[in-house]
């Protein structure tokens, strides 16, 4: 269940100064799901072997043969059109908060380093399972607002951390929730980019006035 976040809570964003590397992350998946279909990999449900193919991040090739790589290219992969189009909606929602509040480069740091661990963390919990997925960098964007609010908890106008807060936390209790139902869900992924995501998050967070 997605939420919507208020994107600017400083400053309205002009027409000269859009959303830019939200924008870019939605493009670079959404361009590779579609260069997968275009190979004639399924559109809806494209099987294990295919995504490992592309890069998707499984222990024996990760780790066994020593292809490190696959824990970045995997954020990057999707199994399907409702997998994909959940993820970059999200990304949709939450990024342009991210993107504002951090900066663009700690945005990029944040999501790639909260990817990066979540695919980490997935690859020893499922040593036997293909993951893929940008949603263990998503998990890390929310984990940053968790850190954002913690660090200027006393700086913020309290209606502002509680509207945020709230969203968040509906956010990941919603899809924990959802994914330990349906089984197929990669928890791991999601607690190792929330976690990440919250550390980086505090690390990198920007000063700033109090928030009206």
């Amino acid at each position: 269940m997605p939420t919507t976040f208020d994107s600017n809570p400083t400053r309205p964003t002009s027409p000269a100064s859009p959303y830019l590397i939200t924008y870019a992350l939605i493009s670079a998946n959404v361009l590779v799901f579609l260069a997968m279909v275009a190979t004639g990999i399924s559109f809806t449900q494209p099987s294990p072997e295919q995504v490992f193919h592309w890069g998707g991040d499984f222990a024996p090739a990760t780790l066994g043969a020593h292809q490190y790589w696959r824990l970045l290219t995997s954020i990057f992969l999707h199994f399907g059109i409702l997998h994909i189009g959940f993820n970059m909606y999200v990304l949709y929602q939450i990024g342009p908060f991210i993107e504002t509040t951090f900066g663009r480069l700690r945005y990029l740091l944040i999501y790639f380093l909260a990817g990066l661990f979540g695919s980490i963390v997935s690859v020893f919990v499922h040593p036997h399972a293909v993951g893929a997925g940008a949603s263990g960098a998503i998990f890390g964007l929310y984990g940053a607002v968790f850190g954002f609010l913690l660090i200027h908890r006393r700086t913020l106008n309290p209606a502002v951390t509680k509207s945020i807060g709230k969203s968040a936390g509906i956010f990941v209790l919603y899809n924990v929730v959802f994914g330990a139902m349906q089984g197929t869900t990669d928890l791991s992924a999601h607690f190792g980019g929330l976690l990440m995501g919250f550390l980086v998050g505090m690390a990198l967070v920007r000063p700033r006035s109090t928030i009206q």
